[in-house]
């Protein structure tokens, strides 16, 4: 009897492990009628960390760096910079910088075809809890470096994992910044029947400045950049007194003149140094990194491969990167409009009136910080940064009989590719949220069986102020 008591016990315990181990696979069979479709949200850049010999005694995290790594670059440079200082050698505090550099970042440099080497990778995994809901979102990350149409592959494998875990036939995307290009790229890619809804939040659909000039190789920092540039930082992200005490801060000292002393010394680097700081540095690393490259703006981009690809580039990276330049940015328009067409909602949500990253000749462009707004919006007219449109300026597009002008006519909304879905939040730094930014996607999530529009809730027209204060967003006036 006790053998057959073990044998027992040891069989039970073998197939309580099997059933516990697929169990999401029994739940994939039945299907959920919670009403509620399950949330994937498509991560911005660095959703992954990116390991070297994974699992291995070597292993080490090469993005995002430690910070002994940013630690050990500035303490490397502190004596050349003094050297620079006394002598002004820019030659070799320029070889000491892109050292420096390379060994912070050297690792993430592709193959040439534009694949990771072989011993970069992430350590992801697909989720195996099947409780969803609109307030819980599956976390889908993925390799920065990484071509988007081969991530696109991912995340389609992803998306349909989770309806199978969940028992559900679609998903709702909500995607930020970079995930806007991921997401793009499996619509491109896979369709949408998969897919309830999207949210697109700051996402460089069209690209972004920053990227396209770098990758032309156009620096430049601008004093008037600068002071702005910390002035909105604090103005939208820090409330309260302690943004009134840092805004008084940042004042004064532009008022002596400490941000034209800034810009005076970066200038003298970036003038001695740009072109080799790019050779030994720049273009090494980022060369053939593909998630980069869909982040140039179609303006950019045939000047950018002459310039980091040269006269004999790599024939694979090139019908990489085309691929997706041509056949998914170059194609937004169509791939949004189709969206609607077939009865998929989407909000496209574009930040605004914040100074962009005063490091390139593109600094006047209005944005988030990081993402011109006319790029995020899919095509909004929009004023320069700080300015309005002209005195005498028309809506450019009237087919559809609304108003699509800003209250401080600053945009013109109606050359958006979507000008009836996509929503400005003014004062909104790149991807920085509250509660008020939640309740927008809530009661767009919680309506999204039909188009929503920016006519939908009076609460949520077209042009939204960021009052962070408050933690809410309100219409703009």
């Amino acid at each position: 009897m006790k053998k057959i008591a073990k044998i027992s016990v040891s069989f039970l315990l073998v197939l309580s492990i099997a059933f516990s181990l697929a169990a999401p696979s029994f739940a994939a069979e039945k299907k959920c009628d919670c009403g509620e479709e399950p949330v994937i949200y498509v991560a911005a850049l660095g959703s992954a960390t990116l390991y070297k010999d994974a699992g291995t005694e070597d292993e080490k995290v090469v993005f995002r760096p430690e910070t002994d790594a940013y630690l050990k670059l500035v303490g490397s440079l502190l004596l050349p910079i003094g050297r620079l200082i006394i002598d002004g050698n820019y030659s070799a505090f320029g070889k000491s910088l892109s050292s420096a550099v390379n060994g912070v970042f050297g690792d993430l440099a592709n193959a040439e075809n534009g694949d990771s080497t072989s011993n970069i990778t992430t350590k992801e995994e697909l989720p195996t809890d099947p409780a969803h809901g609109l307030d819980y979102s599956y976390y889908f990350g993925y390799d920065f470096r990484a071509d988007p149409l081969v991530v696109a592959d991912d995340l389609n494998a992803y998306v349909e994992h989770v309806k199978k875990l969940t028992g559900h036939d679609q998903v709702r995307f909500k995607a930020s910044s970079m995930g806007g290009v991921m997401a793009m790229a499996y619509f491109a890619e896979y369709g949408h029947e998969d897919i309830k809804s999207v949210i697109f939040q700051n996402c460089p659909i069209k690209g972004t400045a920053v990227a396209g000039a770098l990758f032309c190789g156009e620096v430049e920092i601008h004093p008037t950049a600068l002071y702005r540039y910390a002035s909105t930082a604090i103005t939208t992200m820090v409330p309260g007194v302690g943004g009134k005490i840092l805004t008084v801060l940042v004042d004064t000292l532009n008022n002596a003149g400490v941000f034209k002393k800034l810009t005076d010394f970066a200038g003298g680097l970036v003038d001695n140094l740009v072109d080799q700081v790019f050779e030994e540095s720049l273009i090494p690393v980022f060369r053939a990194n593909c998630g980069i490259w869909s982040f140039v703006p179609d303006e950019y981009y045939e000047n950018a491969k002459k310039f980091m690809l040269g006269d004999t580039p790599n024939a694979e990276l090139v019908a990489r990167i085309d691929a997706y330049h041509y056949g998914v940015q170059g194609k937004a328009d169509e791939i949004l409009n189709g969206l609607i067409a077939d009865g998929v909602p989407v909000m496209i949500v574009s930040a605004t009136n914040v100074q962009r990253t005063p490091l390139v000749t593109a600094w006047k462009n209005d944005s988030d910080g990081t993402v011109d707004t006319k790029y995020s919006s899919v095509g909004a007219t929009v004023a320069d940064h700080g300015e309005k449109l002209a005195d005498d300026y028309k809506q450019k597009n009237t087919e559809c009989g609304h108003n699509h002008i800003s209250p401080d006519k600053r945009i013109d909304a109606s050359t958006c590719a979507l000008p009836e879905q996509t929503w400005f939040v003014k004062d909104m730094m790149h991807c920085t949220t509250h509660d008020g930014h939640q309740a927008l996607y809530r009661w767009f999530q919680q309506n999204d069986d039909s188009i929503q529009t920016i006519h939908s809730n009076k609460d949520y027209p077209q042009f939204l102020q960021n009052d962070i204060e408050n933690n809410k967003l309100v219409p703009e006036k």
